[in-house]
C-alpha cells in the first residue's frame, strides 16, 4: 500500500560515514553549513529546497539562490567545500547514490525508460546497479557535478558557486587545458584519459554545486524527467534518498541523507531535531 506523504515530513542530515550515529541534521535553505570531517577529508555542505516544508520547522521555505537567473528553474541544490588530505585524481572521486537494500521490488513500471532519460539528459557518465542487493548509482564528480570552482580568498560573495577551474594545472608532464564552462568541462572529463591528467590538490578547497529541477521535494515527492513524471509515495519502501561522495576504493568523503520521518504533529509524543 502506497504511503500517506501527509504524513510524512523531510528531513536532510550530513556524516562522514555510512552509520547513521554519525549524522548531523542540516537547516535547509538556511546557508548555515554543516561540517563533515572524515578520516579523508574536511567538508562544509549547505542544501537548498525549493517550496521546503520539512524538519527543523525553522527552516526557510526557499532561498535567494532560486531567484537568481540560472536558478530559477532548479528544485534544490546541493553546494558543498572540500578539501582532501592527500592529492586525489579527478578520476578517483565518484558521486552519487546507493542503497542499504534492494531497491529491485518497489521499481515502478517503465522505471527502465526514466533510467534510459537520466542517463542521456541528465548524467551519461552514471553507471551502477539497480537491481542489485545493495543499489548503486555513481558517476564521476567532475562529470555529474553541475559547478566546480577553485575556491578563492576575497572573491565576491554569492550564494551560488560559478565554474571556474582555471587554476588547476595538469600533472607535471601532461597537456591538457580544463574547458572553461561547465558543459564543456563535463564533456572533457567523459574522456577517462583526460580525467587522469588531474589531481585535487591537498589542502585545497573546491568549491561544488549540484543543482537540477528533476527531483520535487517541496510540495510533494516527484521525480520529473523531460516527457517522464513520478510520484514517489507510490512506489518508496521506507529507505533514505542517499547521495555519496566517495573514492573508488572505497574512502567516504561524506553521505548526505534525504529521509522522510512521521510528522511529530501527527504522531504520539514529540520528536526532537537537533
Amino acid at each position: 500500500m502506497a504511503a500517506d506523504g501527509r504524513r510524512y515530513r523531510l528531513r536532510v542530515s550530513a556524516a562522514p560515514s555510512y552509520d547513521p550515529a554519525e549524522k548531523r541534521t542540516i537547516h535547509v535553505n538556511t546557508d548555515v553549513p554543516v561540517e563533515i570531517i572524515s578520516s579523508s577529508s574536511w567538508s562544509s555542505i549547505v542544501v537548498r529546497i525549493q517550496n521546503f516544508s520539512g524538519l527543523p520547522d525553522s527552516s526557510p521555505k526557499t532561498n535567494a539562490y532560486f531567484g537568481y537567473k540560472d536558478h530559477r528553474r532548479d528544485l534544490n541544490s546541493i553546494s558543498f567545500k572540500i578539501k582532501f588530505n592527500e592529492d586525489t585524481s579527478f578520476d578517483d572521486v565518484l558521486f552519487g547514490n546507493d542503497f542499504d537494500r534492494p531497491i529491485r521490488d518497489s521499481l515502478p513500471y517503465g522505471f527502465g525508460i526514466a533510467y534510459k532519460i537520466f542517463h542521456y539528459a541528465v548524467d551519461p557518465s552514471a553507471t551502477g546497479d539497480v537491481y542489485a542487493d545493495k543499489p548503486y548509482l555513481y558517476g564521476y564528480a567532475v562529470t555529474s557535478i553541475n559547478v566546480i570552482a577553485v575556491a578563492k580568498p576575497n572573491k565576491e560573495k554569492l550564494p551560488f558557486v560559478k565554474e571556474d577551474l582555471s587554476a588547476v594545472m595538469p600533472i607535471e608532464g601532461q597537456n591538457a587545458n580544463i574547458p572553461a564552462s561547465s558543459a564543456e568541462r563535463r564533456k572533457f572529463f567523459m574522456q577517462h584519459e583526460n580525467r587522469k591528467k588531474f589531481v585535487f590538490k591537498a589542502g585545497q578547497t573546491y568549491e561544488f554545486d549540484f543543482f537540477n529541477p528533476y527531483i520535487e521535494m517541496g510540495r510533494e515527492f516527484a521525480l520529473r524527467l523531460p516527457g517522464y513524471s513520478l510520484g514517489i509515495m507510490k512506489y518508496w519502501d521506507g529507505q533514505p534518498l542517499r547521495y555519496v561522495l566517495k573514492s573508488k576504493t572505497g574512502k567516504v568523503y561524506f553521505t548526505l541523507l534525504f529521509e522522510l520521518v512521521e510528522d511529530p504533529a501527527m504522531a504520539d509524543g514529540s520528536e526532537e531535531v537537533d
